[in-house]
């Protein structure tokens, strides 16, 4: 596939430092790496991992201290999520994960719920807010590489004194702006990146009850042990008015397994929502 050239990235900054001419050019260059180093995670995740990205600087404009970068993509792989090979998509890849940084206002996501089938994801942030974006978005901004960019060319020239940052296509209506009220947003979090999360009904048997809020019960699904909280309020009232459990006793349970990405690695939690049905253990039976 031949590389993108139909499109010029640009960088732009607002603010006093800029009207007059007070823009560190050492800062400038750590700023310009930086979205380098970004626009590589987003050519990545958007067109495979064999996709490069070359940005050369094509020209300064305006009364704002802009930076215009002519893009070229090569080795795009047959699987890429945008196969298209279109500029737009990167360019908007990069712009949204901007603005999911700002949904998120610098917070874990409260909820994550993808949809696999239109690649899509509902990201409902700290406030309740929901907002839908593509799922490689979550890939992007959960990238160590790539929020450490952000905090760079994003977050440092908010903090010293500039008004706003831009980055927006040349040839499509696609931008993205951050405000200095924004500046705390692209600090860099320890970000759990949802993966997968399923509810399934299955049998129990429990090894170690735990009668304590908050604490988990030790459980076994007949191959092997694993710790679970259970939130059914009315299995826990059950609890609380003495009802006996014990080991060995059966759970019929409808679990969720949610499977989610972390800078330390994979992490899978289950979380039982629903107890249908308690069966005791069966007494042992003495020889005479």
């Amino acid at each position: 596939m031949q590389p993108i050239t139909e499109d010029k990235l640009s960088l732009e900054y607002y603010g006093a430092a800029v009207e007059s001419g007070q823009l560190r050019a050492k800062d400038v260059a750590r700023y310009i790496l930086a979205l380098d180093d970004f626009m590589t995670v987003v050519t990545r995740e958007a067109y495979g991992k064999d996709a490069s990205l070359s940005m050369d600087v094509s020209g300064f404009r305006g009364q704002s201290f802009d930076v215009d970068f002519a893009l070229q993509v090569i080795g795009l792989s047959s699987s890429a999520i945008f196969c298209t090979g279109s500029p737009k998509d990167l360019i908007t890849l990069a712009t949204d994960s901007i603005k999911a940084c700002i949904h998120l206002a610098g917070k874990q996501p409260q909820s994550c719920n993808p949809d696999r089938n239109d690649n899509k994801v509902n990201i409902e942030n700290a406030n309740g807010d929901t907002q839908i974006f593509h799922i490689q978005t979550l890939n992007v901004i959960s990238d160590p590489k790539a929020s450490n960019s952000l905090d760079t060319f994003i977050r440092e020239p908010l903090t010293k004194g500039l008004s706003a940052v831009k980055l927006k296509s040349s040839k499509f209506d696609i931008q993205t702006e951050a405000s200095a009220n924004d500046a705390d947003f692209f600090k860099p979090l320890d970000f759990a990146l949802p993966l997968f999360k399923n509810t399934i009904t299955t049998g129990l048997t429990i090894e170690s009850p735990s009668f304590k809020d908050g604490n988990k019960w030790k459980l076994h699904d007949g191959q092997s042990s694993f710790y679970a909280e259970i939130t059914d309020d009315e299995f826990i009232a059950s609890v609380d008015k003495g009802e006996r459990f014990g080991k060995g006793d059966l759970l019929i349970v409808e679990m969720e397994i949610i499977q989610t990405k972390t800078p330390q690695g994979l992490k899978v939690e289950k979380v039982i929502t629903k107890v249908k049905d308690h069966k005791e253990a069966p007494e042992q039976q003495g020889m005479f």
